[in-house]
Order: structure tokens, then sequence, then C-alpha cells
């Protein structure tokens, strides 16, 4: 099988099932405009707790910083309703991944 077989065989694959699981060792990444890198110093607790949170989500550890900071910097909504509705999302995130 050619490189360029493969590649069809795989896309072929994505496009019939966007909500697999990713496989172990695949690096997730976001295409963005983002062209600023910002340093944050953690200990090693803060960090692990981070790695951890961000492992648990299947997501890498910067956009899980990044959607932290950004949700703070837009003042979320807390209300009620709100709340509701991300718990919801996250736990119909959290069955996808577990079924």
């Amino acid at each position: 099988m050619s490189i360029s077989d493969l590649i069809a065989t795989e896309a072929a694959a994505t496009e019939r099932n966007p909500n697999a699981a990713i496989k172990p060792g695949s690096k997730v990444t976001r295409s963005h405009n983002r062209a600023k890198t910002l340093q944050v110093r953690l200990n090693a607790e803060e960090l692990d707790a981070l790695t951890l949170l961000a492992e648990q989500r299947g997501i890498p550890v910067s956009t899980l910083a990044r959607d932290f900071l950004l949700s703070h910097l837009t003042g979320s909504d807390e209300s009620p309703k709100a709340l509701i509705a991300k718990i919801r999302a996250e736990l119909d995130d959290l069955a996808t991944r577990v079924a």
C-alpha cells in the first residue's frame, strides 16, 4: 500500500467516524490564529493537577490552560441555567469517551 493509499484510507475512516476515540500517542492540535506565547510558572503539584485534568478531558495542557484563562477574561456566565448546561455538556463528552 502506498503512502497516498494509506492517507486516503485513514481520511475515509475518519470521515465515517468523526467521534472515534483518539488513539494513544496522537497529538491533538487546534488551528488558530494565535501568534503570542505566554509563559506561566507552576510548581510541580499545580502542573501535575493541570496535566491530569487535561488528560481526563483528552486535550493538551496548553489548551486547558488557555480555556481557563479565556473563560475568566470573558466573565463566564455563572447563572444556574448556564451551570446546568455546562455540566450537561461535560457529561455528554464523558459519555462519548466511556462508551
